[in-house]
């Protein structure tokens, strides 16, 4: 078992992404590098070395990656690569599938197939990418390989199943190798459990999903989607790239289920945020919560836009429902001081 670690740290911040770029362009399996953060381009490696299979983790700013059919010519160890997304948003394409997806999640692909695929940091604070990836040679495959295309490009979830079996082994092993043994025997105890948990989420996915009837899965996906919309729109920050993250799709995939059913995703949740508004509005018990405070609430961060979706929708301004409201129900007119906080009431 052989640990290797490798920095940028030494390394001119200007001349960073250059000597990553020729690294990635050199390694057996070749890829071209391009990133909006080439001014400095900080990377750390952390390379565990189990003789058959390794596992490494990588750590750099916003970045894509690109596989083409003419690197593959110029050499192709015939390898798997089962990734996992530690920090960031991510972007796979291979196959013909393209998904996106977030932190907690594994991804499957090939290194005899031309891919591309992104990472991107989730904010501005400068927090970079993080991923593990372990590498198997495709003799190790512990799934039939006529199955692979049906896994490749397909994210699958670290945070429950073997899926959270694997990503709690992969995080032990890169981060503390040496509490296994430091032995040819370890390293292959190691790989054996590597191949196995990978197999036994493969497993899962082709029994679970593939089962299913293509019209079946996307109708169970639908009913996902609205129900992660409906459990978030109090937040700010939902909108169609988050969602289709979410679940492990691509934004243009998002839209076009919705396309199925008459909607659009941004007008859909506008239309779930404006009716939770004027049930607030038209409650009693919230009269004395200010009308920006329920507009925020159920994710409107500027007032002037959501009274102006509000009165296109009613007919009406939010301060109208209200007093009509009020006028209509004597017992309101006085005003509860003690009334609930505007995050208390549905």
């Amino acid at each position: 078992m052989i640990r290797a670690g490798l920095s940028s740290e030494g390394v001119p911040p200007a001349e960073r992404f250059d000597w990553w770029f020729g690294l990635k362009s050199a390694s057996p399996i070749a890829t071209t590098l391009r990133s909006d953060f080439t001014d400095d381009f900080p990377v750390a490696v952390d390379h565990v070395d189990l003789g058959a299979a390794t596992l490494t983790t990588m750590s750099y700013p916003s970045a894509e990656v690109r596989r083409t059919a003419r690197h593959i010519r110029r050499g192709d160890p015939g390898s798997l690569q089962v990734s996992l997304t530690l920090q960031g948003l991510s972007g796979f394409e291979q196959g013909g599938r393209n998904v996106e997806f977030g932190a907690g999640n594994f991804l499957f692909y090939e290194s005899s197939s031309p891919f591309a695929g992104w990472m991107r940091r989730m904010d501005e604070s400068g927090a970079p990418t993080r991923s593990i990836v372990a590498t198997l040679p495709m003799h190790l495959l512990p799934f039939p390989v006529d199955r692979l295309p049906d896994l490749v490009s397909r994210p699958l979830s670290g945070q429950d199943g073997f899926g959270a079996l694997l990503s709690h082994f992969m995080c032990q092993v890169v981060g503390d190798p040496g509490q296994f043994g430091d032995t040819a025997a370890a390293a292959d105890r190691l790989t054996h459990t590597l191949v196995d948990l990978v197999g036994h989420l493969a497993a899962q996915h082709l029994d679970n999903d593939l089962s299913l009837p293509a019209e079946s899965r996307t109708r169970a996906l639908l009913l996902r989607v609205q129900s992660h919309v409906r459990r978030h729109l109090r937040d700010p920050g939902l909108n169609p790239d988050s969602i289709a993250a979410a679940h492990h799709i691509s934004t243009r995939y998002l839209h076009r289920l919705f396309q199925e059913q008459g909607l659009t995703v941004s007008s859909w949740i506008r239309q779930l945020r404006l009716e939770r508004c004027r049930r607030a509005l038209a409650n009693p018990a919230l009269a004395a919560v200010p009308v920006g405070a329920i507009a925020a609430r159920w994710g409107f961060t500027r007032p002037a836009v959501f009274t102006r979706a509000f009165r296109a929708a009613y007919g009406l301004t939010p301060s109208e429902v209200r007093a009509r409201t009020l006028l209509s129900d004597g017992s309101a007119l006085a005003v509860n001081k003690s009334a609930p906080m505007v995050n208390d009431v549905e």
